[in-house]
């Protein structure tokens, strides 16, 4: 998400940031996280306990500051208790044996969302995404953002959720595998690649990027036809 800070000016600064599929919340402090792209020094808040690593390719607009989070929300079926030792359980049995990088990150942003807990309601994804974006508070962009979760949906409970999102007054990033928004392959200025497991990456409907399902790789697109900040 960084990158979109700094390709999207109105973005850079305060955002109300609504995940949908968040599951246990913890993709809701993108500015909680260090972030650190190719071989550069490493961003973000000094005393945070997760690093995130991503390879780039292409013109991706590297950000020199995180958003201003200041509302975070989410909405999931099942929502899962950060502060739960069952659901924290769960979540990291779901880690592959010998992946203690990231078995070391899921652990350390759950201690993030310990420490802060974000509020995460229980219901249809379709259903209430429409009033967590109008209970947001004023005066910040509201972000509506999902990253492989519309896979879980039938084709047309996914066709009405962009229906859904489409009418909102909001921004909205979706991450998810080619297939899943078909609307977005004729978009698509490049092939998707096939020699790795990629999503795609929108902004308001328009492929910005490929990345890898867990950010550990992010190609952007030279034709986003997005302002790039410069300062």
């Amino acid at each position: 998400m960084p990158p979109c800070c700094r390709s999207w000016p109105r973005c850079r600064s305060r955002w109300r940031w609504i995940e949908v599929g968040a599951s246990a919340g913890l993709c809701l402090y993108p500015d909680r996280y260090r972030y650190r792209y190719n071989q550069s020094q490493a961003f973000g808040p000094g005393d945070s306990p997760v690093t995130l690593p991503c390879r780039t390719t292409g013109p991706v607009p590297i950000p020199r500051q995180l958003p201003d989070v200041v509302w975070r929300t989410g909405v999931d079926p099942n929502p899962l208790d950060p502060t739960d030792p069952e659901d924290a359980g769960w979540l990291e049995s779901l880690v592959w044996p010998g992946q203690t990088d990231r078995l070391q990150r899921l652990r350390g942003a759950l201690g993030v969302a310990r420490a802060e807990p974000a509020h995460v309601v229980r219901g249809d994804l379709d259903e209430a995404v429409r009033g967590l974006v109008a209970q947001a508070p004023k005066r910040a962009t509201p972000v509506v953002f999902h990253s492989a979760v519309l896979a879980y949906l039938s084709p047309d409970g996914r066709a009405q959720f962009a229906r859904t999102v489409r009418s909102l007054p909001c921004r909205w990033i979706s991450n998810e595998a080619p297939s899943v928004l078909p609307a977005l392959l004729d978009l698509l200025p490049e092939p998707v690649p096939t020699d790795r497991a990629t999503f795609v990456m929108a902004l308001d409907e328009r492929p910005i990027a490929f990345t890898g399902p867990h950010g550990e790789h992010l190609h952007w697109f030279s034709d986003a036809g997005l302002p790039v900040s410069i300062e």
